[in-house]
């Protein structure tokens, strides 16, 4: 008989034996299942994060800096600087001709919370009507836009409804300036949802900021950015930095989602190394049921390897079935709910990516659960069958 058909012949006697053991085999599946499970819904929390960031990004979105800055809250414009910038090579033009490159101002504000009443930093940010009709994406739901050089503002869908006084009407002290909240928008699940939208202008002047952090650019085409970067680097006039948005909103994402991953994969493996004790227990107890069987395979010409690899085949076959229960529950329970945290209102997004990661963490707990007892299963002595007879 080949190795291929010993394997085969072996793994089906195992697996036959499965439900004489049930109680001890559930306790692996349970164990790898709880496992994945929480492994996928913390590293959903990162996985939502990145998704919001970069919804409605669209290629041809760039964001232009000044140099150094190491985000839209630092660093200044003058007027002059963004009229040069809007005047760059490859930047698109509004059918009146003039071109879609707009100031931002951004203030972080305290907001109290509806829930205990205790405050938190949102931003509020300063943009030109030109600018927002620039995101096709954003939509007002309730009231109207807010009004050039009037302490006016609008607010996304999360912010109002976390935070006090901050319904269409409503009048909120910010940083003790009064505002009059005077319409309400939807930004199609972006991070846009989590702010608060005014005159750039006016938010300058209220909070006593005499320059712009940033400057919101649509490009041509994609393909203009190289053109669009190299006409703003050369001029002598300015000092900045452009980039694609998407590449921005990945650096602004990428500390926080390493320090989430960094949680979710550390709770992970913790919790895994108790999955790898429940399987060395399920299939130790599996072994020392069938060292009959086992033995008398050895007596009639199987190979070690065909038992070592029979074995680790019935320990895996308990660990997948425990990451797809593992992901389903996730994905069930977590996939799509809202999360707040850091400020910010965002689902948790399970991916096929992290199923896969699930998978494969399952295989892993699987391969070791099974290692110790295959190599003991393939040891057993043929004079063990003889005494058993």
């Amino acid at each position: 008989m080949t190795l291929f058909r010993q394997i085969y012949a072996a793994t089906l006697m195992n697996l036959k034996g499965v439900p004489q053991r049930l109680g001890a085999s559930l306790v692996t599946v349970v164990g790898v299942a709880t496992t994945v499970a929480v492994m996928i819904s913390l590293l959903a929390i990162g996985a939502g994060l990145m998704q919001t960031g970069g919804r409605n990004v669209k290629p041809e979105n760039v964001i232009v800096l000044p140099a150094g800055a190491q985000s839209e809250f630092t660093g200044s414009f003058t007027r002059e600087a963004v009229g040069i910038i809007a005047q760059a090579p490859g930047v698109k033009k509004f059918p009146d001709g003039e071109p879609m490159a707009q100031p931002a101002a951004m203030v972080i504000v305290e907001v109290e919370q509806k829930s205990d009443g205790t405050t938190t930093n949102i931003p509020i940010r300063g943009m030109t009507l030109r600018g927002i009709s620039m995101d096709r994406t954003l939509k007002l739901t309730e009231g109207r836009m807010f009004r050039p050089a009037v302490h006016e503002l609008i607010v996304g869908k999360h912010p109002r409804r976390r935070f006090k006084n901050l319904d269409v009407g409503d009048r909120v002290s910010l940083r003790g300036s009064e505002w009059t909240v005077v319409g309400a928008y939807d930004a199609n699940g972006g991070m846009a949802d989590n702010a608060l939208l005014a005159d750039a202008d006016t938010v300058m002047a209220a909070f006593e900021r005499t320059g712009y952090q940033s400057v919101d650019v649509v490009l041509e085409s994609p393909d203009a950015f190289s053109r669009f970067k190299d006409g703003l680097t050369a001029d002598p006039r300015l000092d900045v930095e452009p980039k694609r948005l998407k590449t921005y909103v990945n650096e602004q994402m990428k500390q926080l989602t390493t320090v989430l991953n960094f949680v979710g994969y550390f709770v992970g493996g913790v919790m895994a190394i108790g999955a790898v004790i429940g399987a060395l227990n399920t299939m130790y107890s599996a072994v020392d049921a069938r060292v009959r069987e086992i033995a008398t395979l050895r007596a009639l010409g199987f190979s070690g390897a065909a038992v070592v690899v029979s074995v680790l085949a019935e320990s895996l076959a308990l660990a997948l079935p425990g990451a797809l229960l593992g992901a389903a529950l996730a994905w069930l329970l977590f996939n799509g709910r809202d999360i707040s945290t850091v400020g910010l209102t965002f689902p948790l997004a399970v991916t096929p990516g992290l199923v896969w990661a699930g998978i494969v963490l399952s295989l892993v707990i699987g391969l070791i659960g099974g290692f110790a007892p295959s190599i003991r299963a393939a040891r057993l002595p043929v004079a063990t069958a003889l005494r058993a007879v």
